[in-house]
């Protein structure tokens, strides 16, 4: 596959089989990953690889509560000038998959980084889920267990003194849905010139790639 359809059909991928991922795939994930933007080639990230079953259903049940804390929360009232409109509830039903069988992904990668380095962490986390989508296997990028950081720091293995944490968690396995094309509103319904609220003059009312191009 090209570049740009890389970037059009990389979506969250919450639905995934159990089927084991081997080390050295996830080797050659984690290769591609560190190839992403890094400030002052530091490289202020690590990895922490889970399979252990035990491991992943004590994450699970923190992930399920921490979901729980979000979707609890009281949500603001809608805005009718909101572009992104309410959530998607096919979104919300994957959501859901995951939080009922995270224990059951064969692998989940946390990507730790250093507090207020997000900058750093956050686009090689995304490396990385474009590398597993061009070989292959689906990811999504969560940070719901932030919501028990010091648990899942625990869990992992982050010595209490250590400056690290985890900042993010991709689970990885072959995805048991299609790729495709994300749907979106239209971009210039979020872009603005220059200042805040003013809206750019241009229209993009379709993709500006697509499956046929």
């Amino acid at each position: 596959m090209d570049a740009l359809e890389l970037l059009y059909t990389t979506r969250a991928m919450r639905r995934l089989a159990p089927d084991p991922v081997d080390d050295e795939t996830i080797a050659k994930l984690l290769d591609a990953a560190i190839r992403g933007p890094s400030g002052g080639n530091r490289m202020r990230v690590r990895f922490v690889v889970v399979r252990d079953r035990g491991t992943k259903s004590k994450l699970q049940t923190l992930y399920a509560d921490g979901m729980r804390q979000l979707y609890s929360a009281p949500a603001p009232p809608p805005d009718p000038n909101d572009p992104a409109g309410p959530p998607d509830p096919a979104a919300v039903k994957t959501a859901g998959w995951l939080t009922e069988h995270l224990a059951d992904v064969p692998v989940l990668i946390f990507v730790l980084g250093l507090p207020g380095f997000g900058s750093t962490s956050f686009p090689i986390a995304w490396q990385l889920c474009l590398a597993a989508r061009a070989y292959g296997l689906g990811t999504t990028l969560t940070n719901v267990l932030r919501f028990h950081q010091e648990e899942t720091d625990r869990l992992i293995g982050i010595p209490e003194d250590s400056d690290w944490e985890f900042h993010a968690m991709i689970p990885v396995g072959k995805p048991l849905g299609n790729w495709g094309l994300a749907k979106r509103p239209p971009v210039n319904r979020f872009t603005y010139d220059e200042t805040f609220g003013n809206l750019v003059d241009w229209e993009v009312d379709q993709p500006c790639w697509n499956p046929a191009s």
